[in-house]
C-alpha cells in the first residue's frame, strides 16, 4: 500500500532555539528536512538506500512560509508528501502545524538526485516505483522560484570548516540558512520575524573553500543574499520580514 503523505511529530530543543526561544529558521529547515529524510526512507528511497548505490539526494530550492515561529519545548507537527516526479527533479511539499493542530505553514522543496563520484544528476525514474508517489497536491503559496544575481554589501569572509560538511563532502544546508540568519543583528530580530524564506543552491562549497556573503535591502523588509565559493556563486536566498506585534 502507498502512502503519499504522513505527518511526523518534532518536540523543540533547547538548542534548536535562539535568545527569544522561539526556533530559529536553521532548526526549523532542519526539521523539515529531517520529515522528508523519514519520509523517503519509509517508502523505500530514502538516503540509506541511495548512499549504498552511490547516490545521494541535494536540495535544489526551498520557499518556506511560516506565520510564527514556536517556542522551546512546543510540539510542531510536519506533514510532507511528493507532489511531482520528473527525470531530473521531484516536488517535495510541507505543512506544518502547532501542537493544537493549527497550520502555521507551508514550504516547498525541489530536489535532484546526485551521482557521489560525478557529481551529476541522476534519472529519478531508476528509483522504483517513485513516481506512484506523485499526489500532484500542491501547497497554497508561491512555488520556489529563481534568485537573481544581487550582490550588494560583503558582510562577511570566511573558509568552509569541518563542522559545515556533511555526508555528501560539501557545505550542509543548516550552514547556509545559519549564515544568511547571521546577517541582522538580536534587536532586529526582536522586532521582526521572518515570513517568508527563498534559497536556491547552485553549486556546492567544499572544505577548505573561501567563502563570502553579500546582502541587499529592498523595500518591503526584504533582504536578498549571494553566497560565493571562490568567487564562484554558490546560494541565493531572499528573507522578507514581518513586524512583531
Amino acid at each position: 500500500m502507498i502512502i503519499t503523505k504522513k505527518s511526523y511529530a518534532f518536540e523543540i530543543s533547547p538548542q534548536s532555539v535562539d535568545f527569544n526561544c522561539q526556533i530559529t529558521l536553521s532548526s526549523l529547515t532542519d526539521l523539515l528536512l529531517t520529515a522528508a529524510q523519514y519520509n523517503a526512507e519509509e517508502n523505500g528511497f530514502g538516503l540509506r538506500k541511495l548512499n549504498n548505490n552511490g547516490l545521494s539526494w541535494v536540495l535544489l530550492r526551498l520557499a518556506l512560509e511560516v506565520d510564527y515561529f514556536p517556542l522551546q519545548y512546543e510540539t510542531v507537527h510536519i506533514e510532507t508528501w511528493i507532489e511531482t516526479v520528473g527525470r531530473a527533479s521531484t516536488t517535495r511539499n510541507f505543512c506544518i502545524r502547532n501542537r493544537e493542530m493549527q497550520v502555521i505553514g507551508y514550504a516547498a522543496s525541489t530536489w535532484a538526485m546526485i551521482d557521489h563520484q560525478t557529481r551529476r544528476a541522476q534519472d529519478l525514474f531508476t528509483l522504483d516505483n517513485i513516481g506512484d508517489f506523485a499526489s500532484e497536491e500542491t501547497v497554497p503559496i508561491d512555488r520556489p522560484f529563481k534568485l537573481n544575481e544581487s550582490r550588494g554589501a560583503l558582510t562577511d569572509v570566511f573558509s568552509a570548516k569541518y563542522s559545515h560538511i556533511d555526508i555528501n563532502r560539501h557545505v550542509n544546508t543548516m550552514r547556509y540558512v545559519e549564515w544568511i540568519s547571521n546577517g541582522f543583528s538580536p534587536e532586529h530580530y526582536n522586532l521582526k520575524s521572518v515570513r517568508r524564506f527563498d534559497v536556491n543552491f547552485m553549486s556546492e562549497i567544499l572544505f577548505g573553500e573561501e567563502v563570502k556573503i553579500y546582502k541587499t535591502e529592498e523595500a518591503g523588509d526584504t533582504y536578498l543574499f549571494e553566497i560565493l565559493h571562490n568567487d564562484k556563486t554558490s546560494c541565493r536566498a531572499r528573507l522578507v520580514f514581518r513586524s512583531k506585534e
